[in-house]
């Protein structure tokens, strides 16, 4: 009696139903890590940030660099402006004491009493009142070693000028602008008057 058998391949259509697609499982891990992978958003950022802190670099340079050549040319400036107001004071003081020399020549005379009459002599400097749009201060000084000293703070510069003058000059420190020069006669020694430099 021969017996029939039934043979059903393993992994029939039932079974071949019921499997899953390897590809389905394998497509939430494989996305996963491509995320993960991807550095273009972070490289972005990056370059973006290096930019920034590159141009912030070079703009600082270029700041510091300028802020020097322009500080350079503002102390040449005031320097130079400082010399040219300081001769001119200096001129002006070497002429007012030709001036008062002058005036005494005829109070010196013997036969005339010193106190009948007094030398006046008045001149005046039109200095300016800024350097390089920076105020300045005149300081005047006298014997052992006269001379026109001005400075400014800030810059911190400063000029001297020395002066000749047989007369005695009057030590002061006065604000930079327009001065004058007034001789300070003495009544009883015509040899012993002053010039004294104000603010006009």
């Amino acid at each position: 009696m021969s017996r029939v058998r039934d043979s059903a391949p393993a992994g029939g259509a039932d079974a071949s139903d019921g499997s899953a697609d390897p590809s389905d499982s394998a497509e939430p891990g494989r996305s996963e890590r491509s995320i993960r992978r991807d550095r273009r958003a972070v490289s972005t950022t990056v370059g973006y940030v290096l930019t920034l802190a590159i141009g912030a670099a070079l703009l600082s340079g270029v700041v510091i660099g300028v802020g020097g050549v322009l500080d350079a040319q503002t102390d040449r400036a005031v320097h130079g402006e400082l010399a040219v107001a300081g001769q001119s004071l200096a001129s002006t003081l070497e002429s007012a004491d030709r001036t008062a020399r002058l005036a005494e020549a005829g109070r010196a005379d013997p036969d005339l009493d010193p106190a009948d009459g007094t030398a006046v002599a008045v001149i005046e400097a039109d200095l300016p009142t800024r350097v390089a749009g920076i105020p300045y201060t005149v300081e005047i000084a006298g014997d052992p070693d006269p001379a026109v000293i001005l400075r400014t703070t800030h810059p911190d510069a400063s000029v001297r000028i020395p002066y000749r003058s047989r007369t005695a000059v009057a030590e002061t420190t006065l604000r930079g602008g327009p001065v004058r020069v007034t001789y300070v006669a003495d009544a009883a020694d015509p040899s012993a008057g002053t010039l004294a430099v104000t603010e006009r």
